[in-house]
């Protein structure tokens, strides 16, 4: 049985390398068509990726904007072990698209492979320890009103208590975008988001009768649809590629592999879970205007998000491309591939940001009735309108900035402005000069401009030929910078 087994794992990795070799190399089709067909499948999946945790509101909706309220400040809490963990999965395919980009042996893939679940893993479990350990303060430093904690605790640890499959799940992904197999990701967010809904409408509509059991019945469906996704990835994962995960690449323990994919991850997630730390305070500015207003900003997350939701999958393509350009040594690719990215993200999150304000009255209609809601939410997604556009270069440009080994520049300025003017000038209009959510908004428009900005510069400088010509001469056995 055994014997029958490699036969055909083996049969696979054949084929696989037959198909590779067909094709040429992954830094061969880095063309803006290919990279248009990466970003289909990953928008596809983000929406997907979304919708899990955003249909629930939507679902709790007409059992009033408690529910709503309190799911948005658990997943508030939730966003951060998402941030860390899809972190150090962008860490392994920035490695992983460098070692294909070089076409290095197939250990090194699996290596790494291997290491970044096991630290995707641990992480995970050290995070569902202070979870459980912790939710009540977590609570209190947002000032969520005492009357929605219950709620918003219940949502919290039951979906957090699949923390580590969700770590798991993110290792896996990662592995298979770095091989461009985006629709295989896209099919694993496709199923977790058609059994979240699926069993969220059951639930509901069986049990849910107040609004402490719709909560529950929302966490659950986000649990079943996690490991059924988590299920569906591993699957696609033996099937779809020819890297297997075993504990023997990690004898003797790579040191070096590991290093270098902290040496990623950890600032990457310490960019992203800035910013939703930055988040989680102005969060605890807008709880103490009601829970009227913390519904508004809710919502106008959730649908603004959309806006900018192409140019999240566009620059985790550019991103899998660059990391093929880069080990392939094709830098002057590179620069023409990055401007263009960041045209695209501008004009499509503008337009789509102008079509959801001019359309707020139909779309923030779907969600609620309150007039409060409606008014000040297009107050909101007006200024939207220009936050996305530095939002968009700010997404594009950090990704562009990893992936040439540059992950410093983007947490240091992401540490200073967002506390600086998102955060204490958020406090200042909103609190200060009582301009409320809007002032909080503006506040954060600023801050997105000056960090888009800033990125901007620093790679029109080119620091990162130079990171990258000593890199490849040193067969990128350095840490990154």
């Amino acid at each position: 049985m055994k014997a029958g087994w490699a036969a055909v794992t083996t049969d696979r990795a054949a084929r696989a390398a037959q198909k590779r070799a067909r094709c040429g190399s992954p830094a061969d089709n880095t063309s803006t068509g290919d990279v248009f067909k990466l970003s289909i499948p990953l928008f596809i999946e983000l929406f997907m990726q979304i919708m899990v945790g955003n249909v629930n509101q939507v679902m709790l909706s007409p059992f009033g904007t408690d529910p709503a309220a309190a799911v948005g400040n658990a997943l508030q809490i939730l966003n951060i072990i998402t941030i860390a963990l899809s972190a150090m999965g962008t860490a392994s395919t920035v490695l992983i698209t460098r070692v294909v980009g070089k076409k290095n042996a197939q250990r090194s893939v699996s290596e790494i492979a291997t290491m970044a679940l096991v630290v995707n893993v641990t992480l995970a479990g050290v995070m569902t320890a202070v979870l459980f350990a912790f939710w009540p303060q977590l609570f209190a430093l947002l000032n969520v009103d005492s009357a929605i904690r219950g709620l918003a605790g219940a949502f919290l640890l039951v979906v957090g208590a699949t923390t580590v499959a969700q770590g798991a799940f993110f290792a896996l992904t990662a592995l298979l975008r770095a091989y461009a197999r985006v629709g295989s990701v896209m099919a694993a967010s496709l199923l977790m988001n058609v059994v979240n809904i699926g069993v969220s409408a059951l639930l509901m509509q069986m049990w849910a009768t107040t609004p402490e059991t719709a909560v529950e019945s929302a966490a659950l469906a986000n649990v079943v649809a996690r490991v059924m996704g988590l299920g569906l990835a591993a699957w696609l994962l033996l099937r779809r590629t020819d890297v297997r995960l075993r504990l023997r690449h990690l004898w003797p323990f790579p040191w070096a592999t590991l290093k270098k994919m902290l040496g990623v991850g950890i600032p990457s997630s310490g960019e992203q879970m800035n910013y939703d730390i930055a988040q989680i305070v102005i969060l605890s500015f807008i709880n103490v205007l009601g829970t009227t207003v913390v519904t508004v900003k809710v919502y106008c997350s959730l649908i603004a998000g959309l806006a900018y939701l192409y140019s999240i999958a566009l620059s985790q393509a550019t991103q899998i491309v660059l990391g093929y350009l880069f080990g392939a040594g094709k830098l002057d690719v590179i620069a023409r591939r990055v401007w263009a990215t960041d045209l695209i993200a501008i004009v499509l999150t503008t337009v789509a940001s102008t079509f959801i304000w001019a359309n707020s009255d139909v779309i923030l209609g779907l969600l609620t009735t309150d007039p409060v809601v409606l008014v000040l939410g297009k107050q909101i997604l007006f200024v939207e309108i220009f936050l996305g556009i530095g939002r968009a270069l700010n997404i594009v440009m950090v990704k562009v900035l990893i992936a040439l080994g540059d992950v410093r520049t983007p947490v240091t300025v992401n540490v200073f402005s967002s506390w600086l003017f998102a955060v204490a000038g958020g406090y200042l209009l909103g609190i200060g000069l009582g301009w409320g959510l809007v002032g909080m908004w503006i506040a954060m428009c600023v801050d997105e401009w000056l960090r888009a900005g800033f990125l901007l510069a620093t790679f029109a400088r080119g620091g990162w030929r130079r990171r990258a010509d000593r890199a490849l001469g040193e067969g990128m056995s350095h840490e990154p910078a």
